[in-house]
């Protein structure tokens, strides 16, 4: 009951994130507007206790606004050293590659600045920077994801392995 009603909640505030997304403003033009899911992998799970963990995303982009590229998909990794389930989702940079399934549209790649926060039980991570090559260069992008914060019981005893993120991107905001 507790689960269901978090992910009701989660469900929730990412609608809200993305309702501010919808409309551009009146000074730029939006390209591309997807909603994305995502789930990250951390190996060895993640917990209480500082260490080198190896992470795996993989997303989903779908109800897409542009015609030509209307889902994709993107998959990054890399390593957070001193992990733990209160302190891996921190600032930093990075890049993903968007492969749309339109195969003669070419790959995106995101170039960014990534931030979290804690609002409640949940996690928000944007990242913003740019498309730096293949469909919608130079665009500026933004996406934003929300999750639930890993569980504590999980933290001190066997660790988290993944977690999940609903949110949006925005390409030309």
């Amino acid at each position: 009951m507790v689960r269901s009603a978090r992910i009701a909640a989660v469900h929730l505030t990412v609608a809200a994130v993305m309702s501010l997304f919808i409309t551009p403003s009146a000074h730029a033009a939006v390209d591309q507007f997807c909603a994305l899911n995502e789930v990250v992998t951390y190996s060895p799970p993640l917990t209480d206790t500082p260490q080198t963990v190896t992470f795996s995303v993989s997303g989903q982009l779908f109800n897409c606004t542009s015609s030509s590229a209307p889902t994709g998909s993107y998959a990054e990794t890399g390593t957070a050293p001193n992990a733990t389930c209160t302190s891996v989702l921190s600032a930093g940079s990075g890049t993903r590659v968007f492969k749309w399934t339109n195969t003669a549209i070419a790959p995106s790649t995101f170039s960014y600045n990534r931030t979290t926060n804690r609002v409640g039980g949940d996690i928000q991570v944007v990242a913003v920077g740019s498309i730096s090559s293949g469909t919608f260069t130079p665009d500026p992008a933004k996406s934003v994801g929300v999750g639930a914060q890993p569980n504590p019981a999980a933290c001190s005893t066997t660790g988290v392995s993944q977690l999940t993120a609903a949110g949006s991107l925005t390409i030309g905001i």
